[in-house]
């Protein structure tokens, strides 16, 4: 990839279709703050549910967005976006969330599944672990992640989870509230 310019936000999501509309019609407000702020996209390089539908709404924005996608989910299971400025091809899940964390200015994380949850634990504990210096956003559309972010009380409770693990991260409710804690962040 060439010399970056401007802001880079990674979206994490779910690549599964039948979400909720509540959920997938924060995708337009996400693209229209990242368009706003001359942003570019970066994400997992699939064409399925929520994770197609960000790419897709940033690109009819005229926005660049940049994917990544294993060489096995391209040839099978999320298979790759044709239509990105650049999709790259990498090894393994691993390579993809080095990419994710290389590519990225920060890291917003919608609805999702396991995988998702992996990419958010992978920078959160990076980020822990004075690795990572990025923010990071739960988007908490209709309380999706309430039990995920109680299980995370849980853990703080029990003593595996360092005081302060709150301030690694924010939660907000809709893309809208996620472009305003950035502009905050910012200042």
């Amino acid at each position: 990839m060439s010399k970056r310019r401007g802001l880079r936000i990674a979206v994490f999501c779910s690549a599964n279709d039948g979400l909720s509309p509540a959920i997938l019609a924060e995708v337009q407000p996400f693209a229209a703050g990242l368009k706003a702020r001359g942003g570019e996209l970066v994400y997992g390089g699939g064409v399925a549910g929520l994770m197609g539908a960000f790419p897709n709404a940033c690109l009819q924005t005229g926005l660049k967005v940049y994917g990544a996608i294993t060489k096995r989910l391209n040839d099978g299971y999320e298979v790759g976006h044709k239509g990105l400025t650049e999709l790259k091809i990498v090894d393994d899940l691993f390579d993809r969330k080095r990419y994710f964390i290389d590519e990225s200015d920060a890291f917003f994380i919608y609805p999702g599944g396991f995988g998702t949850l992996d990419e958010a634990l992978e920078v959160l504990t990076w980020k822990g672990l004075g690795e990572l210096d990025k923010p990071i956003v739960f988007v908490n559309i209709d309380g999706f992640w309430d039990e995920t972010l109680r299980s995370f009380r849980d853990l703080e409770k029990r003593g595996v989870i360092r005081p302060g693990a709150w301030e690694l991260f924010e939660v907000v409710r809709t893309s809208e509230e996620a472009w305003a804690w950035w502009d905050r962040s910012q200042t």
